[in-house]
């Protein structure tokens, strides 16, 4: 049972994540009033055990999620789907601007995810996929700043629950052909290895694994600039590193001028 303060605390983030649906919509369907969530308020709990033997409950996002972002493409994809009111009402309170709409003033880093690339629609067809996208819209510079300033917008869109120091990541230089690359390296978990064989098992091909890719860099692999990051600056990671691997990739494409970081971390 809860509470009435932890169903506040629940409201208050449903609310909050429904906010940020409803600015999504409305950038398709602008007079929509509201969003199609079909998890209730008691879903945005979750039980964890603490050593030794003591459970507890926290708000957050519904199980079957990986992130807040999933959630919310989710809501939106079900808002523009179904029959949500499209007529706005005036007692319907309008989605507040956003620290990155407003550039990241309170310190998160600039840019923007390109959200209505049609990359994203793709993607929505892989949903057994543990791996996590973003694209982010360059600035006309690259090299490893920038890759950090990408890192850091993909980490705030992608992982907006989990806690997290993207400035203290430590990127090395790789190439698309060793990103690409089926040779897996014992004790290390690779891009391809990561789309395919994740801790429960999925029914993705190297034909989807090479579909995928040639959606996410569709002029080629020659224009792309690679980084690996270390993983050890974010709770995101935690799973991974019981066994199954972690994954921390930006690529700067620059025939197209943006950014895909690639994530991964999984376990059983």
């Amino acid at each position: 049972m809860y509470s009435e303060q932890d169903l506040r605390y629940a409201a208050r983030f449903r609310e909050e994540i429904h906010r940020e649906a409803l600015a999504i919509v409305r950038k398709t369907r602008p007079n929509a009033a509201e969003v199609i969530d079909r998890h209730p308020v008691e879903d945005y709990f979750q039980k964890n055990w603490e050593y030794p033997g003591k459970w507890y409950t926290i708000v957050a996002i519904p199980y079957g999620y990986k992130s807040r972002q999933a959630l919310v493409d989710t809501i939106v994809r079900d808002t523009l789907a179904g029959k949500a009111p499209e007529k706005e009402r005036s007692n319907v309170e309008k989605p507040r601007e956003t620290a990155r709409e407003k550039g990241m003033s309170d310190g998160k880093p600039e840019g923007y995810t390109e959200r209505t690339d049609p990359f994203y629609k793709l993607i929505a067809e892989y949903p057994d996929l543990v791996v996590d996208y973003c694209i982010v819209k360059a600035k006309g510079d690259h090299g490893y700043g920038s890759h950090r300033k990408a890192l850091k917008t993909a980490f705030f869109d992608l992982c907006g629950d989990w806690k997290g120091d993207p400035d203290r990541a430590v990127g090395k230089s790789a190439d698309a052909g060793e990103m690409l690359s089926s040779e897996y390296q014992p004790g290390k978990l690779n891009y391809r290895k990561a789309f395919l064989y994740p801790p429960h098992e999925n029914s993705y091909t190297g034909k989807d694994f090479v579909r995928v890719n040639a959606a996410l860099f569709p002029n080629g692999t020659d224009g792309l600039e690679v980084y690996e990051w270390s993983t050890d600056w974010s709770e995101y990671f935690d799973e991974g590193r019981e066994w199954w691997g972690t994954l921390c990739l930006t690529v700067y494409d620059k025939t197209m001028d943006r950014f895909a970081v690639i994530m991964a971390s999984a376990t059983d």
